[in-house]
């Protein structure tokens, strides 16, 4: 399978656009559609969010300039889109069912424990309590075991930022986990 880079440079000199493209939605849509879905819980919102991510990576895949990862330009970009979108739930009035228990069944796991333990449900819950930025610090640490420079180039703070969200989250889940 080529890299990202020469998927990139083949997209952006115009050889077999969709094809490439295509190429690049294969390899990084599951994580995409996860990382999503875990902010915003309903898979009909995370399907509609990730297809805006991909609309805007391929309108703006020509002016990458390759001066981070793709991967990293990815998770940013679909980090704003859900931002915006819970942003335009909650103008709305509209609640992203924020407390709802997520389907592991269909959910992977990095775990060999039972998608469906009481630990995972309680985990999933607590993760929904934290504040959006500490949430999704969270899971690009905890669920992605992204270093804190690639989390912190993703959410545009500095790598103290991005250790100080993943600590605060640590600390608030631990507390709700105690209380459950």
């Amino acid at each position: 399978m080529q890299s990202d880079q020469e998927l990139i440079l083949q997209f952006q000199k115009s050889i077999q656009r969709e094809e490439t493209f295509t190429q690049l939605v294969k390899k990084h849509q599951a994580k995409v559609y996860h990382q999503i879905k875990r902010m915003v819980n309903d898979h009909d919102d995370a399907d509609d969010i990730a297809q805006m991510v991909w609309i805007k990576i391929w309108n703006k895949l020509d002016g990458f300039k390759m001066e981070s990862e793709f991967s990293t330009w990815l998770f940013r970009i679909a980090y704003n889109e859900t931002l915006n979108f819970i942003a335009k739930q909650k103008r709305q009035g509209s609640n992203t069912s924020s407390t709802d228990i997520l389907n592991y069944e269909n959910t992977p796991s990095h775990t060999d424990a039972p998608k469906s333990s009481e630990i995972q449900i309680k985990l999933d819950q607590g993760i929904k309590q934290l504040p959006e930025k500490q949430q999704f610090v969270f899971m690009l640490r905890y669920f992605e075991e992204l270093n804190y420079e690639k989390i912190a180039s993703i959410t545009g703070t500095t790598v103290g930022g991005a250790k100080a969200n993943y600590h605060q989250a640590i600390k608030k889940l631990e507390e709700f986990l105690k209380k459950s």
